[in-house]
């Protein structure tokens, strides 16, 4: 008798994530748990990540919200430390009652909290990640609004590769999950071509130890430098690269989407020769796209003081997503329902969908755009598409 209550209740507990995913969501409130930055080295993606993401509900709340319900966001500090995050994504269930996890920053953030959404059951929705973990298998409650990592890796890698026909690469990275991902995709995006990494230098996350990384680099002479990392320790090494007698002048480098552009460019100075940037998102200054021109809008109503900047835009378009996904269900759902749209939605983000769809919910993502700083502005390079 006891070890049938035993199993029973084992069953139950089990159960239990999916009998709360069918039962239908009530409240006036919809809560989105985040955990981000915002504090130590990256306070500034975490910030602008959710002030983004705040502008767009801010607005939609100001009118009524989602059916009269309003979505708000619960925010909590990891210090892009996993440990700490693994502490706030509990904390923001258990305590919060989050409906979804939204705008986790960082590949090994979201890597560390990922078992949590999938034993709870808590959509994971618009990571601030291109981790091929959240793409491939996809996994019913995921729903990501930028591109991939691997994309990335194809752009940049075509582009000096294909396009400028350079040969010699070199990889700065951040020596975690997020970083090493990073160094199997360059390898495999560069044999496609026939090339190889000439060299390959890494730091530790959340410090500016790059010594190292540019001393073993020094020694390959390479033409291109690509870099996979975040904004401070990327323009510490390309300070001291510039400065180096062993790398060549004419050096170029090419950053990933987790460095920000113009902060970058101000810790060099203004002076962005030889840099070209990838990122998920189309330029938040000078994008004629309707969206983007919203967002500028939005920022100018509710942060007139706050600088545009490619974090809050993909906190914008990632906070729209959500909420589009929502006014699809109608006023009544489960958990359960959500999930099973996030697959619908997802499909409405494929490049062949995107061109046929012209009410399409959510331009710009899962395209990768190039550009550099030149007299104090950012310009396309590459085969960019704005549409």
């Amino acid at each position: 008798m006891r070890k049938l209550i035993g199993i029973l209740l084992f069953v139950s507990l089990f159960m239990l994530p999916y009998f709360f995913a069918n039962t239908k969501f009530e409240g006036n409130v919809i809560r989105l748990g985040m955990s981000g930055p915002f504090s130590g080295g990256l306070t500034s993606v975490g910030n602008q990540f959710l002030l983004g993401a705040e502008i767009y509900l801010q607005n939609l709340n100001d009118h009524g919200g989602v059916y009269g319900r309003k979505i708000e966001i619960i925010a909590k500090d990891d210090r892009y430390e996993p440990k700490i995050a693994i502490e706030n994504v509990d904390e923001l269930i258990k305590k919060d009652k989050i409906f979804a996890l939204f705008g986790i920053i960082g590949t090994p953030v979201a890597e560390a909290i990922f078992p949590i959404a999938i034993e709870k059951r808590i959509p994971f929705v618009g990571a601030y990640s291109g981790a091929e973990f959240l793409r491939n298998p996809p996994n019913p409650i995921v729903l990501n609004a930028r591109a991939s990592d691997l994309d990335e890796i194809e752009k940049l890698v075509q582009y000096y590769a294909d396009d400028l026909k350079y040969k010699r690469f070199a990889l700065f990275y951040q020596n975690d999950s997020y970083g090493r991902t990073g160094l199997s995709g360059v390898k495999n995006a560069l044999a496609k071509r026939n090339l190889v990494l000439v060299g390959e230098g890494s730091y530790k996350r959340n410090t500016l130890s790059v010594g190292n990384a540019l001393y073993e680099i020094e020694l390959c002479n390479p033409e291109v430098i690509l870099m996979i990392g975040s904004t401070t320790p990327t323009a510490e090494f390309i300070k001291r690269a510039r400065k180096s007698q062993k790398i060549r002048q004419n050096i170029q480098f090419g950053l990933f989407s987790f460095i920000e552009p113009k902060p970058l460019i101000d810790f060099l100075h203004g002076n962005g020769k030889g840099i070209t940037f990838a990122q998920v998102v189309p330029s938040p200054w000078t994008s004629e796209v309707d969206e983007v021109e919203n967002y500028r809008m939005l920022m100018h109503k509710y942060y007139p003081k706050e600088e545009l900047g490619h974090v809050s835009l993909e906190g914008y378009f990632a906070a729209r997503m959500i909420a589009e996904v929502f006014k699809s269900l109608g006023k009544e759902f489960t958990k359960e329902e959500f999930i099973k749209a996030l697959g619908t939605f997802s499909k409405t983000l494929d490049e062949t969908a995107i061109s046929k769809n012209r009410d399409e919910r959510c331009k710009c993502l899962h395209r990768v755009h190039l550009s550099e700083y030149v007299d104090d502005d950012f310009y396309s390079v590459g085969q960019n598409d704005e549409h």
